[in-house]
């Protein structure tokens, strides 16, 4: 049958097949790369393709897992652990990872936060505070300055008039 690698005798008659890291092309016979990074997980963050194989890497600020495939936060400085905030209708809080309160931070007050967003380099967290109507909608933004609290709270207006 003229098989790149392997054939196999099938109720239909012959049949190519390739190595674990090919597939059988196009022509039915030939074999070509694999394209793991194509399979939605093969790596957490970043996936490379090489013939044959694949290489997972990690953005800056992680770490690529003994798995070679995960990721995992460098969580530098090591003496500030992560945090997790969570938004809901009434406030903003700070919890630790394991659910524990971050004590040293009590919860800043909102109307309705629709979004969040933390900027880690500058300790800020911006929400958007929803008012009573348009005009009152407005962007909040709070640095945490080494878990300490929500302090240098300021608004930016923004104008939500969407045509």
């Amino acid at each position: 049958m003229g098989c790149q690698h392997h054939c196999v005798p099938t109720l239909d008659g012959p049949a190519c097949y390739c190595n674990s890291s090919s597939q059988v092309a196009e022509d039915g016979k030939s074999c070509k790369d694999f394209d793991e990074c194509s399979i939605y997980g093969t790596c957490s963050q970043n996936c490379t393709n090489h013939d044959g194989s694949y290489t997972c890497s990690c953005v800056e600020g992680y770490l690529l897992q003994p798995d070679h495939k995960s990721c995992k936060a460098k969580n530098e400085p090591v003496e500030r652990p992560p945090i997790l905030l969570i938004a809901n209708s009434q406030n903003i809080m700070a919890t630790y990872l394991n659910g524990g309160p971050v004590s040293n931070i009590s919860p800043t007050s909102t109307k309705q936060t629709t979004a969040m967003d933390f900027n880690y380099v500058e300790d800020t967290v911006c929400w958007v505070h929803v008012g009573d109507s348009s005009p009152h909608t407005v962007l909040k933004c709070a640095k945490i300055p080494n878990l300490k609290g929500f302090i240098e709270e300021w608004t930016i207006k923004i104008s939500l008039n969407l045509h």
